[in-house]
C-alpha cells in the first residue's frame, strides 16, 4: 500500500467541486486547479479517469466543466482511489498468499488483516462527509488502558 498525490489530489479536487457547484452548475477544472494548487494538465487526467469510473461527468460549451455523475454521498474515497488506480494492498502478493517463494509468509495476515481495515474504513467515508463535516475525525480514538 503506497498512496500517491493521485489519491490526495483527487479526493480534494472532488471536495473541491462539491463545494464550487451551486444547484448542479459545472465546475470548470481551471477553478479547482487554481484553488487547490493542482496542475491543470495533472488534474484534467485525474478528471478522465474518475469520468471512466462513473463518479463524474464533463458538460461542453462556454459554461461547460464537470458535474457529480451520481450523489457524492454515494461517492466513497474507496471509490475514488480505485478510480485513480491507487494501490490499496498492502501484501507482497496482491493476497494470492503466494508471499514468500510461493508460500505464504509469516507476516501475511497482518497485512492482509490491514488491507480489510483500510477497505473498510475508506469504505464508509463519502466525499460529502469531507464537505458537511471537515472538522469530525474520521477515525474514533479509543484510550489505552494501562
Amino acid at each position: 500500500m503506497n498512496f500517491t498525490t493521485k489519491s490526495h489530489y483527487a479526493v480534494n479536487a472532488l471536495a473541491d467541486l462539491e463545494y464550487l457547484s451551486a444547484y448542479d452548475s459545472p465546475v470548470s477544472l481551471k477553478d479547482i486547479s487554481a484553488r487547490q494548487g493542482i496542475n491543470l494538465t495533472y488534474l484534467e487526467q485525474l478528471f478522465r479517469k474518475l469520468r471512466i469510473a462513473g463518479i463524474v461527468k464533463s458538460v461542453r460549451g462556454r459554461k461547460g466543466g464537470y458535474v457529480y455523475a451520481k450523489s457524492p454521498k454515494n461517492i466513497t474515497i474507496k471509490k475514488i482511489m480505485e478510480a485513480v488506480e491507487e494501490n490499496l494492498d498492502s501484501t507482497n502478493c496482491s493476497g494470492t498468499s503466494t508471499c514468500h517463494f510461493g508460500n505464504k509468509c509469516n507476516s501475511h495476515k497482518l497485512w492482509d488483516d490491514l488491507n480489510n481495515v483500510v477497505d473498510n474504513f475508506l469504505s464508509e467515508i463519502s466525499i460529502i462527509d469531507l464537505v458537511e463535516k471537515p472538522e469530525r475525525p474520521h477515525i474514533t480514538l479509543k484510550e489505552i488502558q494501562s
